[in-house]
């Protein structure tokens, strides 16, 4: 793979938005990712639509980093995809906050390394295409690009309610860094930066 850099200070900011800590929970504000591959497993009640759609954003996101791949598999998860009732994801998830109609948790360990997360989509009160937008969105955030932004409308990780279904430059560019083989779990902001900039 060859990396996109240097990156503009625009996307270096937008990195150090979305990539550090989490949206609840309240960690540290490091970076947190996969060093090994992630495997997705499907439960629930998927459509056709949504199976799609998730394909399409794995190979996506597998053109974008490297290192390590994102795959589906029916054994030996490390991320479970689950389709459900809204009402029912408390009883999937017991870190669920209500009301999100898609939802994850992560967890890592003493290194910031990610080693499981659960996605939770809901199958009742949206259409396909929020369901589309929603697997787009959580899919990427277990990458460990965990917090929503209010900066760019077209961003997949825009905070208000979009039926965004493709990445907008910018995500492409954060997915990319956050899988640098120099960018290291549990750096800090100031060591993103250093990494970073050297680059330009």
């Amino acid at each position: 793979m060859t990396w996109s850099a240097p990156y503009t200070q625009e996307e270096i900011d937008y990195f150090l938005e979305v990539a550090l800590g989490t949206e609840f929970g309240g960690s540290e504000q490091t970076v947190k990712k996969w060093a090994d591959d992630i495997k997705i497993d499907v439960l629930g009640a998927p459509t056709e639509a949504d199976l799609q759609t998730l394909e399409d954003v794995v190979e996506e996101i597998n053109s974008f980093i490297d290192g390590i791949e994102m795959v589906i598999v029916e054994q030996n998860a490390n991320v479970e995809l689950h389709f459900a009732e809204e009402d029912d994801f408390a009883s999937i998830e017991t870190n669920y906050v209500p009301v999100n109609y898609g939802f994850f948790w992560s967890y890592w360990n003493g290194n910031d390394e990610l080693e499981r997360s659960r996605i939770l989509v809901s199958t009742d009160e949206i259409t396909q295409a929020e369901r589309s937008h929603l697997i787009r969105e959580e899919v990427t955030q277990v990458l460990g690009l965990m917090i929503d932004s209010n900066k760019y409308e077209e961003s997949i990780f825009f905070e208000d309610w979009t039926e965004t279904n493709s990445y907008a430059e910018i995500d492409k560019s954060v997915i990319e860094m956050l899988y640098r083989e120099d960018i290291q779990p549990g750096m800090t902001a100031k060591e993103v930066v250093e990494v970073l900039e050297m680059r330009k």
